[in-house]
């Protein structure tokens, strides 16, 4: 059993088809891939806030450069996870947008101009299961 997700480099997986892979979870960051989903091919490194909740039970947290707020608690013992994100109106609306990859300018350049064009509101909210492999 992992005694921490810090560390780990996984395979993530969510119901409605998203697939995470590699997801590389590092002290303060996570570095994803998107395979399956929405935004397939999306590459991203985000900086995220962590915390310990109780033994084998541990939290992510962070802002993306679209403005979404993803949150996920990770249960250790049974490798499986709550995703808890508020999605921007806009990206909801067509999430092939978010295809690249947050360390290119270029795609940085992009997402700025969507989020200061697009509307904003009402959010959309994900809140659902998944699992996890560690690979």
């Amino acid at each position: 059993m992992l005694t921490s997700i810090l560390g780990a480099r996984l395979s993530w997986h969510f119901a409605n088809g998203w697939v995470f892979e590699p997801a590389i979870v590092g002290p303060d960051i996570v570095d994803y891939t998107l395979k399956a989903g929405p935004h397939a091919g999306r590459h991203a490194i985000q900086h995220f806030y962590y915390q310990r909740v109780a033994p084998g039970v541990e939290t992510t947290v962070w802002y993306e450069e679209s403005g979404a707020l993803v949150h996920i608690t990770w249960y250790l013992e049974t490798q499986t996870v709550h995703r808890f994100a508020a999605l921007p109106a806009w990206l909801a609306e067509d999430m092939t947008v978010y295809r690249g990859d947050n360390q290119d300018p270029a795609f940085i350049e992009k997402i700025r101009k969507l989020t200061s064009t697009k509307q904003d509101w009402p959010r959309h909210i994900l809140n659902d299961e998944g699992y996890f492999k560690v690979i």
